[in-house]
């Protein structure tokens, strides 16, 4: 009997058909190892990675797998090698556009002198340069190269006390440097176009001053250490956009800002406050529109006025005792709390739309008659808002018992929209007494109010899990009208898609303009991830096949098995 045969399989390769330009974007994205590796899949690929503008080195790819501390020193020699012939040959008629450099072990300073003079020789705009271990000064030449626009560094030190000479750079970030308060100064003096500076966990700036005219966003952060704790910060730059202070540990910090008046966002973690230094600095802050405030010490009697401040997240540590803030801001739009106390709090916000409240896990809290007091107090300063969403751990933070409704109004009688989220689910029973409660709390015009788990897991990640394509595509096609929708009318009903509120709830997340932007960064990432990860793949199968075929490129003799 004669077997019928199928179809025959054709395997197209789709991605050699991609322009060389789309190629080398994709293989930029890639380490340089493995860029290189890619050679092997055919002959127009042989020579494709020596046109990749970006050089990214990390000895610990390499060597973190080896557990015999002979076998890491011979291939830490070897990555050595495998450096050295890359900067010397391959790329000397390539433009190189970014350098990163990610050293476990740098060896002597002078291999890493030699490395750091490529980029003086290809006007390198951006540098990252990423060594782990304490000791390594950064060269002079580094801080006089003219084309950088971005220089990243991490574990280093400054120790130079001469004006440096950046004219192009834009972003400098410092990571864990060591580095004076004069050393700081003579950086900035020789960046006159610098937008964006961090400076984050370094060691050696007690008292730094940041002067620049040309700056838009500084993000400082400290220690809790001796030597990592800024005991002033003196800010001089008049175009300033955003400040952010982060503090580690409860020392004090005088942070001047007084010649900042452009700040529009401004946000303080952890940071040591005194109530009248935050009253005599919001008003001279007449462009603020963002202000949040996140575990700060040191405040009792808190004052904010400002006539432009939109968006006020306050975030109080559990350890603060006692807070009385009163809140004057006309054209507030949005406003989040975040703390297990509900404390006193006035808002003047005729403008106001939006209120989140969020009661996080407290394993010792005890939900009494005081508590329930306390939280209908504060729920009543929100009467205004258009939405109020609550956040709560315990669903039983929010059911009211009938001892405190006879003794206490409904908190929320103008509010038209509601929206509950607890930690986990609970039966039949919890889900009635819960809403009993919350349409006792805003008992008359309450149009919608959702009630869902609370996801777990990091918001963006709960709404790319749980925000499908057919979920969304559903949802606009049908619109949701909860089954606890409160509003009588008279008008036809379209037909609804079956959503529970759960989902209804991450639809509507994705309606806010912050986190479609989001969504869109992160499918993008996505995408291109996808692709550097399908190419990677290809290139690491075809170098196992044909492993043989190593002894044909050069530079990768250092690295064979």
């Amino acid at each position: 009997m004669e077997q019928v045969k199928g179809p025959e399989i054709v395997f197209e390769d789709r991605i050699s058909d991609l322009p060389d330009a789309i190629i080398i974007h994709v293989l930029s994205f890639l380490p340089t190892l493995y860029a290189i590796r890619t050679s092997l899949l055919s002959k127009r690929w042989r020579s494709m990675w020596t046109l990749v503008p970006v050089l990214d080195f990390c000895d610990s790819r390499d060597i973190r797998d080896s557990k015999r501390h002979n076998e890491r020193n011979d291939r830490r020699e070897k990555f050595y090698k495998f450096v050295d012939e890359c900067l010397e040959h391959p790329y000397a008629e390539t433009t190189i556009s970014k350098l990163k450099l990610n050293m476990e072990d740098y060896g002597d300073s002078s291999r890493m002198n030699g490395w750091l003079r490529f980029p003086l020789k290809k006007n390198i705009h951006e540098l990252n340069l990423r060594v782990r271990g304490a000791g390594y000064c950064i060269p002079q030449f580094i801080l006089h190269l003219r084309a950088l626009t971005v220089l990243k560094l991490n574990g280093l030190a400054v120790r130079y006390l001469f004006p440096s000479s950046l004219p192009s750079l834009k972003e400098l970030y410092l990571m864990k440097i060591q580095m004076a308060n004069q050393a700081l100064d003579y950086l900035l003096m020789g960046c006159p176009c610098l937008e964006i500076l961090h400076v984050n966990y370094s060691y050696g700036l007690l008292n730094p001053k940041v002067k620049s005219l040309s700056l838009k966003s500084l993000d400082f952060r400290t220690g809790g250490g001796k030597d990592r704790h800024a005991h002033t910060i003196d800010v001089e730059a008049i175009n300033l956009h955003s400040f952010l202070y982060s503090q580690g540990g409860r020392k004090k910090c005088n942070i001047n800002l007084v010649q900042c008046r452009a700040i529009r966002n401004l946000t303080l973690i952890g940071a040591f406050l005194t109530d009248q230094w935050l009253e005599d600095l919001i008003p001279q802050l007449p462009l603020l529109e963002s202000l949040r405030l996140t575990n700060c010490y040191g405040l009792q009697h808190m004052k904010i006025w400002n006539q432009h401040l939109k968006d006020f997240v306050l975030s109080v540590d559990r350890r603060l005792g006692s807070l009385e803030a009163s809140i004057d801001t006309p054209n507030l739009v949005s406003f989040s709390y975040c703390g297990y106390k509900m404390f006193k709090i006035s808002i003047n916000a005729p403008n106001l739309l939006d209120a989140y409240i969020n009661f996080p896990a407290y394993p010792r809290m005890n939900y009494n008659i005081e508590w329930y007091t306390s939280l209908i107090k504060f729920l009543s300063v929100f009467n205004g808002s258009k939405k109020v969403c609550v956040f709560s751990f315990h669903e039983k933070a929010l059911i009211i018992p009938d001892e405190v409704k006879k003794i206490c109004s409904s908190p929320l009688p103008d509010l038209k929209h509601m929206k509950v989220q607890t930690a986990t689910g609970s039966r039949l029973h919890g889900k009635v007494m819960l809403r009993k409660s919350l349409l006792w709390i805003a008992p008359s015009n309450l149009e919608t109010l959702p009630i869902a788990p609370r996801p777990s897991g990091n918001s963006s990640q709960v709404l790319l899990r749980h925000a499908t394509p057919s979920l969304v595509a559903g949802y606009l096609r049908y619109p949701y009208e909860p089954q606890a929708s409160l509003q009588n009318s008279s008008r036809e009903k379209r037909p609804l898609k079956m959503l529970d509120e759960e989902d209804h709830l991450l639809v509507m997340a994705l309606a806010d303009s912050t986190v479609s932007e989001m969504i869109l960064a992160t499918a993008e990432a996505i995408a291109v991830s996808i692709a550097i990860s399908l190419i990677h793949a290809i290139a690491v199968l075809i170098a196992c096949r044909n492993h043989h075929r190593l002894h044909q490129i050069r530079v990768l003799e250092v690295f064979r098995e």
